[in-house]
């Protein structure tokens, strides 16, 4: 009876599900980035038509047909900052070019010790966790279209850093179904990453058992860490609009997106977003997103401006709330010509 009994809880703990945060670094590489697409709740993945879509999926450059920089700038919790900037540039008909940067960063905080846990010695330190990246598409059939991504990743904090050199890879499905795209992406995909720094190189006596040692350095070595791997896969369809949209309308849009998402440090995610334009120029967003802990709701809206003979600026806004943290706001800002 007492063997059953084991081979049952074997048994239980092997289908046992185990939470996995915090056991990858760049965490930041997670954050969504766009006023756009967070407003929808990040349901983006089939959708990835404006310069976000160097995030949110490579493959989306080719929705761009005209040079695209877009600028986004999220205050996130705890003051910290989180902004990027990307640039698409057109090339010839079937491929795209893009560029992006990532920051997250924090106001200085005091340096504390063991001795000083107050931080009063009036030492500060900063942290700065960035991504560089550089993207190509290409329209592989006349529905379907693949991108990959290049970034470089680096993690600093005070003497210490850590980088890493990372693949993101994308596709986007045009079926001809009343427009139903269907879009996949792989992010994240790269080396593991260690830090290393002054900090970590000390002087110690390797044998304390001999009079008259020298002290020798002593290189601290920190553990490795896998980056966020990510899988997305998700579809969108324009229900209202032109072209093959389910309900024609010429002055009105109503675009639904469902993402799901598979990361390799958490359980998976479901995001749902909805985005309904007015004649393109103004834009009324939500989302929803399942299985988060501190994450339901979002919110956004938006408005495009056409500056004659200087091109086209379109102003995003996006909330959302995280339970005890308080609202995050995220502004964008998109320039096309």
């Amino acid at each position: 009876m007492r063997r059953v009994i084991v081979l049952l809880s074997l048994v239980t703990l092997g289908f046992a599900e185990f939470d996995k945060v915090a056991t990858t670094a760049a965490p930041f590489l997670k954050m969504g980035v766009g006023a756009r697409a967070t407003g929808m709740g990040g349901g983006f993945v089939a959708l990835a038509d404006d310069a976000s879509a160097l995030y949110w999926n490579p493959a989306g450059m080719l929705n761009l047909n005209k040079m695209t920089i877009s600028a986004s700038h999220n205050d996130w919790l705890l003051d910290i900052t989180h902004d990027y900037v990307g640039i698409v540039l057109p090339g010839r008909p079937n491929e795209r070019i893009g560029l992006s940067f990532t920051a997250l960063t924090m106001d200085d905080q005091p340096v504390r010790t063991l001795g000083d846990p107050e931080g009063s010695s009036g030492l500060v330190y900063g942290v700065m966790d960035l991504s560089m990246s550089a993207a190509y598409a290409r329209q592989i059939t006349d529905r379907l279209s693949m991108g990959i991504t290049g970034r470089y990743i680096q993690l600093t904090a005070f003497n210490e850093s850590a980088s890493t050199l990372a693949l993101d890879v994308g596709s986007i499905l045009r079926t001809g179904f009343y427009g139903l795209r269907i879009g996949m992406a792989l992010s994240n995909f790269g080396g593991d990453i260690q830090f290393s720094g002054r900090d970590l190189i000390l002087k110690a006596d390797i044998d304390d058992t001999i009079d008259g040692n020298y002290s020798n350095d002593v290189d601290l070595r920190t553990e490795t860490w896998p980056l966020p791997l990510m899988i997305r896969i998700g579809v969108s369809m324009d229900i209202m609009g032109s072209g093959e949209a389910l309900i024609q309308s010429q002055s009105n849009r109503l675009t639904m997106a469902i993402d799901a998402e598979h990361p390799n440090d958490g359980p998976e995610h479901l995001n749902l977003g909805v985005e309904y334009a007015i004649r393109e120029m103004v834009y009324f967003r939500g989302g929803y997103r399942h299985n988060y802990d501190q994450e339901t709701w979002t919110l956004g809206t938006g408005i495009n401006l056409d500056i004659h003979g200087l091109g086209q600026v379109k102003l995003d806004v996006s909330a959302k709330p995280m339970d005890v943290f308080g609202n995050t706001t995220i502004l964008s800002v998109e320039f096309s010509k």
